[in-house]
């Protein structure tokens, strides 16, 4: 494949492209250097201008990678960690997996920083254990709402997914009754 001369569309469709009158470095323009595409014809990825080797680190902390024909890209780009949590596992996740960063820095996709969680209800339980173990050193203590104070579950009350410490929840009852006799 031969190399297309500067003036005329990088893209191949043989269209002379326009010399811009001033510099423009947002789209890498340079006043008198003919641009290299027709406005929509750089495409995206290697022909692109500002191409940087298909790695993006994104505002929500996530790094992505430029993999067009990967089954979960998305603008045909994929999560870093989701394509070396399958390099590593061998097979392609399933869809209701995500996940977990050890570190809980989304940019950092070490193999070992990684952890391969069934559900969005697994990943959940561990960031819940992890807030547990750095406020009271105990993974398994469990939080009441009323006080906000992780306790040891034999001294909470548990049933229905609800969870705190039963006079606490005394005291909040007996303000809320407080409260409606006022008005």
């Amino acid at each position: 494949m031969s190399e297309i001369p500067l003036g005329y569309c990088q893209c191949g469709c043989g269209g002379v492209t326009t010399i811009p009158k001033c510099n423009d470095s947002a789209h890498g323009h340079r006043k008198g250097v003919p641009i290299n595409f027709i406005v929509g014809h750089n495409s995206s990825g290697k022909l692109n201008g500002h191409w940087k080797g298909g790695k993006r680190i994104r505002s929500d902390g996530y790094a992505y990678l430029w993999i067009p024909e990967h089954p979960r890209s998305c603008k045909n780009y994929v999560m870093e960690h989701i394509v070396i949590a399958e390099r590593v596992l061998g097979k392609p996740l399933s869809k209701k997996a995500e996940i977990h960063h050890v570190n809980e820095h989304r940019s950092e996709n070490a193999n070992n920083n990684l952890v391969i969680c069934e559900d969005v209800a697994y990943h959940r339980l561990i960031h819940k254990r992890m807030r547990a173990l750095r406020s009271c050193g105990h993974a398994n203590w469990l939080k009441c709402p009323y006080c906000k104070q992780y306790d040891d579950p034999s001294n909470l009350f548990i049933s229905k997914g609800r969870i705190y410490h039963p006079k606490c929840e005394r005291e909040y009852q007996k303000l809320c009754r407080r409260r409606k006799a006022i008005h």
